[in-house]
């Protein structure tokens, strides 16, 4: 295993990610060659493209997780038990990982804390996110999780957000916020992703 297919998982979720932010752009801009969209239909389509842009994170850090480990099995092979000998291949590392489990990683200190107990320090690539791009990807799951749940709790965990990071007194649909001043928020937010990948992939170089 080298890095190879590590950089290339890099390059497909950037270059997925830049696709959602020019078509976000594009969206907000009413470009004359695309048909114009209401203000309601612009939400919605904001919303859709902040939850694909999570579901296309999810997939890169699975990957991610596999490769990583793969580098080094020894902390993954004592944390499981494993014969100190055994020989581990990415096949074998999702299996066990994922197989009879189902993981998220929404919540970004849990998942971290995860990482570290199977990845070598080495490898772990995910000891390289700064603070400030851990609490934009948090913010980015609170604002998920309401779009999938719309339930109180998700909704107080977003409004909380909205006051401590933005200084917003009142709560607005994820649409709106994503929307506000020509989808600065949306921009900032979506690009995040980048910025995390980017960061992270220095371990490798």
């Amino acid at each position: 295993m080298n890095f190879k297919s590590i950089l290339k998982n890099h390059t497909e979720l950037e270059e997925s990610i830049e696709n959602i932010i020019q078509y976000g752009q594009e969206i907000i801009a009413d470009l004359p060659y695309r048909e114009k969209k209401t203000a309601k239909e612009k939400r919605m389509l904001l919303e859709a493209l902040l939850i694909r842009a999570c579901a296309l994170w999810e997939r890169f850090i699975e990957k991610e997780l596999i490769l990583s480990v793969c580098l080094d099995t020894n902390k993954l092979i004592k944390e499981i038990g494993l014969p100190e000998r055994a020989k581990l291949n990415t096949k074998l590392i999702k299996a066990i990982l994922f197989s009879d489990h189902y993981r998220d990683f929404h919540n970004v200190e849990r998942s971290i804390g995860f990482f570290k107990k199977i990845i070598e320090d080495t490898y772990n690539p995910f000891t390289l996110l700064t603070k400030t791009q851990k609490q934009k990807l948090d913010f980015n799951y609170k604002m998920r999780n309401y779009l999938s749940h719309y339930s109180d709790f998700s909704q107080r965990k977003l409004y909380n957000d909205y006051n401590r990071l933005y200084d917003y007194k009142k709560f607005m649909e994820p649409g709106n916020f994503l929307l506000k001043n020509n989808g600065k928020h949306f921009e900032d937010l979506i690009n995040n992703f980048n910025l995390m990948s980017a960061r992270m992939r220095q371990k490798f170089k």
